[in-house]
């Protein structure tokens, strides 16, 4: 093997080799078998294998996989390939040099072709691949009409968000759509956004990644929310023996929860979405928006809010990854009477970039304005596949950073404005709680 040309399918293997938790979901989104040929290919399809099978991938189980006579192989494939951090490039060479073994392979069956049909057809063909990108599909109307049938007859894989009359408005099929929750200061958007997760991760593999909040944090607001323990006396390790008590009785509902918090300080969006495609998440939320870092620190605040917006939508529609992004909202407006407006899709910080993006926008505030004992409205100001502007009335439990439904869904008569939007959704009487 040593005397054969190094190319890209050698920087790849070698990276997933050394580095297979951070490249792995890179390399087998952006790759296919066919890109690979010969001993390489095998070697791929075995590690492959193991992705799939939730398995680590390095050099003992693919060898484990192959067998001895491919030890050095596999040895090689890690001596030349200094570093992952170029996985990326090995990605893109490998690709294009699979295109053009294939442009060069028709090629040649276009000179032995019997007549000039088949040399139009050929033609079109070699068309095909040197137009074709790893991340467009293409479909024929055709194709297409035969796919809606497949597509009727099975029942939907939705995401749900915990609280049924939300279900049943914002419907999100597994398949990758950018959501954005926003929220004031304070207005307890990262214990809703947890608490939206924990109901998805039953069902769904769920990533978090908290980029001002460390993983420890996060996991003392689930405890608090899920095992009903105070979160001042979790913050202040002044448990109880009743406190214990609850958390040992209620421990099992952290067992088997398909959720991970990832501390994501300093990250991009290219960083998550690695991170992403190796943990093979259906859903990730970041918390929150604002804080990821741009690729170009040279921009300008909006234009470096606004290509974080526009890459986080790719991602959610290149991978199939439904994305909950939280984000910041800007300083309420007041009206001419002094009251403050609710907020709107206007009211996202630093860049209307983001209401174009996403594909459904859910904002929380405070129903009557500094007033933090106040309940919560979460509008749904952006529903691109459902209806829009309906409030949900939540109370926040504080003390177990937890919301539950508010017994009324009627605005009161403080939030009773001309500039308020009082299509309410429509509750079942006994609405059971996400926790």
């Amino acid at each position: 093997m040593t005397s054969q040309r190094l190319t890209g399918q050698w920087g790849v293997l070698g990276s997933l080799l050394i580095d297979a938790p951070h490249v792995a979901g890179m390399v087998f989104h952006g790759t296919r078998e066919e890109d690979f040929t010969g001993e390489l290919k095998t070697v791929y399809q075995a590690a492959r294998r193991l992705f799939l099978a939730g398995r680590p991938i390095d050099a003992v189980t693919v060898g484990a996989q192959l067998g001895p006579e491919y030890s050095q192989t596999l040895i090689q494939l890690m001596d030349y390939t200094s570093t992952a951090a170029n996985v990326e490039e090995y990605i893109n060479l490998t690709v294009e040099e699979a295109r053009k073994a294939r442009v060069q392979s028709l090629a040649l069956s276009m000179q032995q072709a019997a007549g000039l049909e088949d040399c139009q057809a050929i033609l079109a063909e070699m068309g095909q691949v040197l137009a074709s990108r790893s991340d467009v599909r293409r479909m024929t109307l055709e194709e297409g009409f035969r796919d809606f049938y497949d597509r009727q007859v099975k029942e939907p894989k939705l995401i749900p968000w915990g609280f049924e009359s939300l279900d049943e408005v914002c419907r999100v099929e597994l398949g990758g759509d950018f959501f954005i929750l926003g929220g004031y200061p304070s207005a307890g958007k990262t214990a809703l956004s947890l608490q939206l997760a924990w109901n998805q991760a039953k069902d769904y593999r769920v990533g978090y990644f908290s980029l001002e909040t460390k993983p420890e944090k996060i996991i003392d607001r689930l405890v608090a929310a899920v095992c009903n323990v105070n979160f001042s006396r979790i913050k202040g390790h002044t448990l109880t023996d009743e406190d214990w008590d609850a958390c040992g009785a209620l421990s099992d509902r952290f067992v088997g929860r398909k959720m991970e918090v990832i501390q994501a300080g300093g990250l991009s969006v290219t960083d998550i979405r690695s991170m992403s495609l190796a943990g093979r998440y259906d859903v990730i939320y970041v918390d929150y928006l604002q804080l990821i870092a741009p690729d170009d620190r040279k921009r300008s605040a909006v234009e470096q809010i606004s290509q974080i917006s526009v890459d986080l939508h790719t991602m959610a529609q290149t991978t199939g990854i439904t994305i909950v992004a939280l984000s910041q909202l800007t300083r309420p407006d007041k009206t001419s009477g002094g009251s403050e407006k609710a907020p709107g899709m206007h009211s996202l910080r630093q860049s209307g970039q983001i209401e174009q993006d996403a594909d459904g926008i859910l904002l929380l505030y405070n129903e009557v304005p500094d007033d933090p004992k106040s309940r919560r409205c979460l509008k749904v100001a952006k529903n691109k596949d459902g209806v829009s502007g309906g409030i949900l009335y939540l109370v926040l439990d504080g003390a177990h950073q937890r919301f539950r439904l508010s017994a009324s869904q009627q605005p009161t008569l403080a939030r009773r404005t001309p500039n308020q939007q009082t299509t309410l959704f429509e509750l079942p009487a006994d609405t059971p709680l996400p926790f």
